[in-house]
């Protein structure tokens, strides 16, 4: 209860201080509009900076929601609407509005783009999936560095420390290796900034949710060379399911996150750490099923489940500017996870559709990998002709220590439900030690004759992974290369319009080997896209559309001569379209907007599946979500939001025999600013408490998280 106490006198402390200056409206940002008094009657209103906006690199703090620049799809400091790529970026501004506590909530409103497919899992995964393919564990990546998830130990983020987040829709092979068909999400670490404003935010919320949160830095010395910050955060919460037998789940956690940047007239390091603790519920959801619904009834044991996760990085990023044209950047972490996760899980009904069968899981894992990535880049003119060019070199190994246990556990009554306890068997039934290695050479070049933009890169890519059985002593081997490739054309028209094309390739290898112990090839991707991205001269937004044809392929399916053995002779293709504006259109309105339509088919298989749908692929979806500051001056520093999500109806089987319905989900916001300082903010996620599975696949239903409302109190000095 130490942590509620705390938070109480915090909320109570903040108060105080903001009430000798209530009355006075917080700016929203320091090029937005601001508002001047003139006399006591009359306001004026001063327009949006859209240049100074325009300015902001992805370097830097995203002002409001528009993002003009994306490092992550060239690693390059490109204007976004010169990337022929469809790229959704999302700032530290939209995630506070929105409240969002994982990264599954932050990317949600961006197109072509699914999370949730387990419903609520309190366990923290950042499950993720981007133009019909699952990309959490394959598409994962933090300051452009890959983040390997093995077995259970993924590291997993929180989103108060990140600055923006990008997701890069397609195939990534030509930069980043190994990644899923889909795309992947590259996320912004927070950095020293000479001019932060300093904050600390209390909050509490459903289900016993309490909150503390601190960003604090600045300058370290007179000059401003040195720079410092400090991001931390405690919560202690339960989930919105409880045994029953009244008992809660946690949903706890501790993180802190320092830094610290050295800036010279051409040289820049910044090091960067955090550490974070985990308690939470190993558990998804309570049991549901096709047959017998939702009985709310959790099919775990109180006082044996567990999922604790403690995990640390160490890393820097350092950038050298040799003269006009050569800079040279490399960047670096090193970071540990552990899980000790253990339950019970359902494992099927019986035949009187009462009686719960289950059994013992459990996955103690320990990861560690170390990343780094050096890159060369050289702006100059040659013929007329002006370009930045890239020579990389990255490298990354992790090593992943997991044991599995399985055994057998106690039947519950899902009518009459009597928890009765569990115990762990004495040994693992499976003890391996992979060992990942990626080393990968590129180059790219941007090439910009006039108002056409040509992007050219490729890229070869080594992989090497052992596997070692410690239960047998025995070690398999597997290794395989790749070259991947794009190329890409932007067309830029004087009035802000840019229409593009690219192809691009992308390769994910596989682990494990056929029955005859031919190991697999990797699954290779390649996508063709054509698309337009618009910037209006005299308005802050960006709006995209795009269409693209992605193909999929070396998919394993069965072998029909034999039905142990697994080919790679599967192939799934996905056509879409993709819409999504970004914009603060008018005075005082922020707003991010998508649609898309995914066509997801199986090509090719020997499962009895050609020509239809793989699973928890919806054909429809859309989002809205808008922020209106008021401007009357009695209401100034009240802002009001909220947003509609869509998904729509996707296929929970292989054969398509059962659909999940379609639903939609509302979120709100309303938040005052008392003065300059101090802000109070009411957040709802699926505020009409909507129930509503997100599939019904894998032999059980999994339901979506229930209404969720926080209120929250921040102070920024």
């Amino acid at each position: 209860m130490g942590l509620r106490t705390a938070l109480m006198g915090g909320t109570a402390l903040l108060l105080c201080l903001a009430l000798p200056q209530a009355g006075f409206a917080q700016d929203k940002k320091p090029d937005a509009e601001k508002t001047e008094k003139k006399d006591d009657k009359s306001v004026e209103l001063r327009p949006i900076d859209i240049e100074a906006l325009r300015s902001i690199t992805s370097y830097e703090a995203t002002e409001g929601y528009v993002s003009y620049f994306s490092v992550a799809a060239t690693k390059t400091d490109t204007p976004a609407i010169e990337t022929p790529q469809s790229v959704s970026t999302i700032g530290r501004q939209e995630m506070e509005d929105r409240g969002v506590k994982t990264m599954a909530e932050a990317v949600r409103y961006m197109p072509g783009v699914t999370v949730d497919n387990y419903g609520v899992d309190p366990r923290g995964y950042d499950s993720i999936t981007i133009r019909g393919f699952y990309s959490s564990t394959t598409g994962s990546f933090r300051d452009g560095l890959r983040m390997d998830g093995n077995a259970f130990a993924a590291y997993t983020t929180e989103p108060y420390a990140i600055e923006r987040i990008d997701v890069m829709r397609g195939p990534s092979g030509a930069l980043y290796g190994q990644a899923e068909a889909g795309g992947v999400v590259d996320r912004t670490t927070k950095r020293p900034n000479a001019d932060m404003r300093q904050e600390i935010r209390v909050e509490a919320g459903s289900w016993d949710h309490f909150q503390g949160a601190f960003d604090l830095g600045g300058k370290a010395n007179e000059d401003g060379s040195l720079l410092f910050r400090l991001t931390g955060l405690a919560r202690e919460s339960n989930t919105e399911f409880d045994y029953n037998d009244g008992t809660s789940q946690d949903n706890n956690r501790l993180f802190i996150a320092p830094s610290l940047t050295w800036k010279g007239d051409d040289t820049e390091i910044t090091f960067l750490a955090d550490y974070m603790k985990d308690s939470r519920s190993p558990l998804f959801n309570t049991f549901a099923n096709e047959t017998v619904g939702r009985t709310g009834v959790v099919a775990g044991e109180p006082g044996f489940d567990q999922f604790h996760q403690e995990q640390f990085s160490i890393g820097y990023a350092l950038s050298h500017r040799f003269d006009e044209t050569f800079t040279f950047r490399q960047n670096a972490r090193y970071f540990e996870v552990k899980v000790d996760y253990q339950t019970v899980s359902p494992n099927g009904l019986s035949a009187d559709n009462r009686t719960l069968n289950r059994y013992v899981w459990a996955a103690p894992d320990d990861l560690a990998q170390a990343a780094i990535d050096n890159q060369l880049e050289a702006r100059f003119d040659l013929s007329g002709m002006r370009h930045t060019m890239l020579f990389g070199f990255d490298y990354s190994r992790s090593v992943d220590r997991f044991d599995y246990y399985s055994g057998a556990a106690s039947s519950l009554d899902l009518l009459n439900p009597v928890y009765t306890g569990a115990a762990l068997p004495d040994a693992p039934y499976l003890s391996n030690e992979q060992t990942l290695t990626q080393t990968g050479v590129y180059i790219q070049d941007q090439v910009k004759l006039d108002q056409w933009v040509l992007t050219l890169g490729g890229r070869y890519s080594w992989v090497d992974m052992d596997t070692d059985d410690l239960l047998t002593n025995t070690t398999q081997s597997f290794e395989d290369s790749a070259f991947t490739g794009r190329v890409g054309l932007t067309y830029l028209f004087e009035n802000g319009l840019a229409p593009y094309a690219s192809f691009i390739q992308g390769f994910t290898p596989r682990q494990g080997t056929d029955l005859y112990g031919q190991p697999f090839e990797p699954e290779d991707s390649t996508q063709y896209e054509i698309g337009v991205k618009y910037q209006p001269a005299d308005y802050n937004a960006l709006f995209t559309a795009s269409v693209y044809h992605l193909t999929k392929t070396n998919v394993q399916t069965r072998d029909p001569a034999d039905i142990n053995n697994t080919l790679q002779t599967g192939e799934i293709e996905v056509r879409g379209l993709e819409l999504e504006a970004k914009a603060g259109l008018f005075r005082g309105l922020d707003l991010t907007a998508a649609y898309a339509y995914t066509d997801a088919e199986v090509t090719e298989s020997n499962d009895g599946n050609v020509g239809l749908s793989p699973v928890l692929i919806p054909e429809h979806t859309a989002s809205l979500w808008a922020v209106y500051s008021l401007q009357q001056p009695e209401l100034r520093g009240l802002r009001v939001g909220g947003g509609l999500r869509y998904v729509g109806s996707a296929y929970n089987d292989t054969l398509n025999n059962s659909k999940n319905p379609d639903y939609l989900l509302v979120d709100a916001l309303v938040s005052y600013a008392f003065n300059e300082n101090m802000t109070f903010d009411l957040k709802a996620s699926n505020l009409l408490d909507e129930e509503y599975t997100t599939t019904c696949a894998f032999g059980a239903c999994y339901y979506g998280p229930g209404r969720w409302v926080t209120a929250g109190m921040t102070y920024r000095w």
